[in-house]
Parts: structure tokens; sequence; C-alpha cells
């Protein structure tokens, strides 16, 4: 049987496998990235330490990297997205130690102008 293209369905089933795997390795080390930077974001809100939010992450991946986990294709893309995720983290823990110029930290009060007090 041969489709359009005049590929045989046989020949068309290892690049699908292969378009599988891909999406499958980059939407999961995707997920596991952010699920570790909402678990580091957590452990630091919970010590009252916004900005060690950051570094947690990075040494929750390191510890992965060195747990011999680094050979893995996922964990790889895992510790790029984690990487990319502890930057995020450190501008939002700074952002949130210092208050920021845009935040209103009185009990109460909307910190979104004109809302709802």
């Amino acid at each position: 049987m041969r489709d359009a293209e005049g590929m045989s369905m046989e020949a068309a089933m290892p690049m699908l496998k292969i378009l599988a795997t891909t999406v499958g390795l980059t939407l999961g080390s995707l997920l596991v990235a952010v699920s570790l930077s909402c678990l580091a974001w957590w452990l630091a809100t919970r010590a009252h330490h916004p900005r060690w939010g950051a570094p947690l992450l990075l040494i929750i991946v390191g510890g992965a990297w060195l747990a011999a986990l680094g050979h893995s294709e996922f964990v790889k893309m895992a510790t790029v997205f984690a990487l990319v995720g502890s930057g995020l983290l450190y501008f939002v823990g700074r952002e949130e130690q210092g208050g920021g110029p845009s935040r209103d930290t009185k009990p109460g009060r909307s910190a979104i102008p004109g809302g709802k007090h």
C-alpha cells in the first residue's frame, strides 16, 4: 500500500516513531522542569526566602546531573529547561523579596491599581 507521495506505509513508520519520541521527550522534559521550578519556588516561599528559589532549583538539577543521570537525553533536556526556569525564578524572587516598585504590600489592599480593596 502506498500513500499519495509514493512512499510505502512501512517506510513512514520509523519517521512517525521518531516524531512521537521527539515530541514526547520535549513535552515530558518541559513538564518535569516546570514541576521542579514550582517545587523550588514552593520550598523557598515556605522558608520565607523567595530569592532562594533559583539556587534551590540549581541544586536539585545539579543533584540529578551528578547522580549519573546526565547520560540520559531526557535529563539533559530537563536540565536546559530548568536552567531557563531558574533564571525566571531569580527575577521573580528578587521582585518578591524586595517588594518591587509596583507592589502594594499592605494587607487587604489590591496590588492592581484601581482594583477592589
